[in-house]
Parts: C-alpha cells; structure tokens; sequence
C-alpha cells in the first residue's frame, strides 16, 4: 500500500521502501515523534471516512462474504474482533479507510475490537477509545491465542506474513476453527515467493494452506492500494479433520532473523 504504516520489513515482495522510526523496547507501545494531531478534527475525518467506506460495494462484499463464511463454520456471530498494523489513520488515508472498514464491523457485529500497532500516537489511541475500540497494551507479534469457545474475527490489512505466521503458530491445532482471518492472500503470500523462502519465513503459512478456505476479496473500492490483495481465510472443522495424525506436533516458536523481519518497530510509509 501506498501511504501506511505497518510493522517493519526488511525484505518485502512488494518491493516497498521504509523509513525506520526510533526502536521501541520489547513489549511497549513506542510514542512516535511528530505527532502533533487536532482530536476534534481527527474524529471528524474518520467520521466522514465511515460513510464514505461503508456505502461502497467493497464493504457490503466483506460483510456478505464473512456471512458466507460464519455459516460454513456454523457460527451465529463474531464476539471478537482483533486488529493488527492499522498504521497512522491521522495522518494517511490508506489507514483511515481500513480503520472506518474495522468500525463497520464493530458495528455489523456488537463485536468487542482490540487494537495494536506501535506507531499510533496518544490522539490516535485517544479516538480509538473514543470510537470502542480497546488498545493492547503490549506487542503480543502476533501471538494471540483465540477463545476456544467463541468466534474470532483477526483483521490485519497489509501486515506482514511474519505476522500472519506467528498467529497462526499461537493458535496452530483446532482452536484454528474458531478464527476468521481478513489478512493478505495466503496464496498470493506462497504464490509470490519462491518455495525455500516461503519455507523458512513462513512455514505455518505454507503446511495449513491445504486446509484453508480462501475468499479472495474482488478489490472494487476507488483508492485500489487501500484494500488491494485481501482475502478471508478459514479453517473448517471438517478439513482440519483430515489432516495427518501428526501433523499438529511439530509446533516450534518462529525465528526471524534481524535481516528479515523485526515486529517491535513502527515504519511511516509516504
């Protein structure tokens, strides 16, 4: 995408160029510098931006194809929304436009939403809880293990596949089941590397995808780099039933070496 923020690669398949923010420590919410914002102003923005966003037909595609998608699962409901690498929606219109997407599913659903990107400045986390969307705290990588009891919407527009990795690897069995992922293309994600890389950066990605329904997300909206490349990913209990005997054992935590990827640090995109 063309104006967002996102936890930090080194090595991207789109090519894209970074300009590296002051690390933050591990599991705090860094403060970024320059981050002068008018609140009032901010909610109004995002206000308009909502209605803008949610008349659209790209908008009524994902509410109608997550319906499609909660019945194969049989689930009457998503109780929980999790949000990864919104970005700088104050500053940029990429990241406003997946934020007024999020709120509309907060709203479709009465969902409770959690947030987290380390680049969101006070005023920003201010709106958000302005808007019902709570802030983690801290910055889980990705890892947060699912309710076994519940549905789960995780949305992480234009994250990075490390991203999706380390989700997938907190939850890897079939509490997957209960997941609903709005994330990049698990198979464009394979489809655009080459097997070895895939491999050693995302192998969770690359072992689950035979027993993944995938709904890619015909891109319609007016500004194609905000929701270009976005699919819905399930794990029905019936596929996941068909895997081998021993196919959830081997469960190591992912490494990524520095040269790869670091998820503890906040890029500005222009």
């Amino acid at each position: 995408m063309s104006d967002t923020n996102e936890f930090v690669l080194v090595v991207s398949r789109r090519r894209r160029h970074y300009n590296e923010r002051k690390r933050s420590n591990r599991g705090t919410t860094q403060v970024p510098e320059n981050c002068e914002v008018d609140y009032e102003h901010l909610l109004r923005t995002v206000g308009s931006t909502l209605v803008e966003v949610g008349d659209t037909p790209f908008a009524r595609l994902v509410l109608s194809q997550l319906t499609e998608s909660l019945n194969i699962l049989n689930s009457n409901g998503v109780p929980e929304v999790v949000c990864y690498g919104l970005g700088r929606f104050s500053q940029y219109r990429s990241p406003r436009c997946q934020l007024a997407l999020l709120l509309c599913l907060k709203e479709r659903y009465g969902a409770r939403v959690y947030a987290y990107d380390p680049a969101f400045c006070p005023e920003e986390v201010r709106a958000l809880g302005a808007l019902g969307i709570e802030i983690i705290e801290t910055n889980e990588e990705g890892k947060r293990v699912v309710r076994a009891e519940t549905t789960t919407l995780v949305y992480m527009p234009h994250c990075s596949r490390q991203l999706t990795n380390n989700f997938l690897y907190a939850n890897w069995g079939n509490r997957l089941s209960n997941c609903v992922l709005l994330a990049n293309s698990f198979s464009g994600i394979i489809d655009d590397h080459l097997h070895g890389d895939v491999s050693d950066t995302t192998g969770y990605i690359l072992r689950i995808r035979p027993y993944v329904t995938e709904t890619r997300l015909e891109n319609s909206f007016s500004y194609g780099e905000v929701f270009n490349d976005l699919s819905i990913h399930i794990f029905p209990e019936r596929d996941l039933l068909r895997v081998p005997p021993d196919f959830w054992d081997s469960r190591e935590e992912p490494r990524y070496s520095t040269d790869e990827v670091e998820f503890i640090r906040a890029t500005t995109q222009r």
